[in-house]
């Protein structure tokens, strides 16, 4: 009887242990470093969702993922802590504690859309965010809902270094970044360039982006294209390409091609979306 009680607590303390392997990681093997050195990573369809952000909710939205561990494989609540301090470090602003305690309501408001086959499906971001005063800091728990779209992938997913974008001012920049990411070819068939090509709907593009209704066509062009095409160039020295296509005298859709670094040829033989 004692060694068969043995055998199954030992089996216990096996399973147990393996646990403690794969829950909290992220506290463990994250939070200690600066948020500059950590990557960010989630699934191509929670890249290509549509929502808007401002650009503190942004960045704190992305320091929050930077700190789970993506190979991570149970599913429970995410709570994940930002300081002011680093958040003011990593973004060099003086206004941390006003932008953490803005997200706090901001976060919850968060509707993220995504589509899986025929299904559009929406999806609050947080299930909860808490703005401790005393402390300069926002605590966040992700909605479980979400979660698979950030840990536990094995494949269809993208991750970029999150020093690749701090500088960045734009929301818009940013959502189109990571977009580039998501469509981004294999670097082992580039030869280690970041580039790639993919065609997008006006509109889609718009709802991905976030960008107001209330912008005509115009103001799309000047106020977020070129605006984000500028950026890219000058802080993450991408080249962006873009085609408009029209159907009459309307554009419908863009031919996008980009690839970093100057010195570096765009490929031309592009496609429709992949991965």
């Amino acid at each position: 009887m004692a060694t068969t009680l043995d055998a199954q607590l030992a089996g216990i303390q096996k399973r147990l242990a393996a646990q403690n392997k794969t829950v909290n990681t992220n506290a463990d093997c994250v939070e200690e470093r600066d948020l500059a050195d950590n990557t960010v990573t989630r699934s191509n369809a929670l890249a290509r969702a549509y929502y808007r952000f401002t650009i503190p909710e942004k960045r704190i939205m992305e320091a929050l993922i930077s700190r789970l561990h993506p190979q991570r494989t149970d599913n429970d609540l995410q709570h994940i802590k930002l300081l002011a301090t680093d958040y003011a470090k990593t973004y060099s602003t003086e206004n941390a504690y006003r932008d953490l305690s803005t997200a706090a309501q901001g976060l919850m408001r968060k509707v993220i859309t995504t589509t899986e086959g025929i299904n559009v499906i929406e999806s609050s971001l947080m299930a909860q965010a808490v703005y401790t005063k005393t402390e300069g800091t926002i605590t966040c728990t992700f909605n479980p809902l979400i979660v698979h779209h950030l840990i536990g992938m094995k494949a269809k997913f993208s991750s970029y270094p999150l020093n690749k974008v701090i500088n960045f001012s734009s929301s818009y920049t940013w959502r189109l970044y990571e977009l580039l990411v998501s469509w981004a070819q294999p670097k082992i068939n580039t030869g280690g360039v970041f580039c790639g090509w993919f065609d997008v709907d006006v509109d889609e593009l718009r709802k991905m982006l976030g960008v107001p209704a209330s912008y005509n066509q115009g103001r799309f062009k000047k106020s977020v294209l070129e605006h984000v095409t500028n950026e890219l160039l000058h802080k993450a020295e991408i080249r962006l390409q873009l085609t408009p296509k029209k159907t009459g005298r309307k554009i419908t859709s863009y031919s996008i091609k980009f690839a970093e670094n100057d010195q570096q040829q765009i490929p031309l033989n592009g496609g429709k979306k992949g991965k």
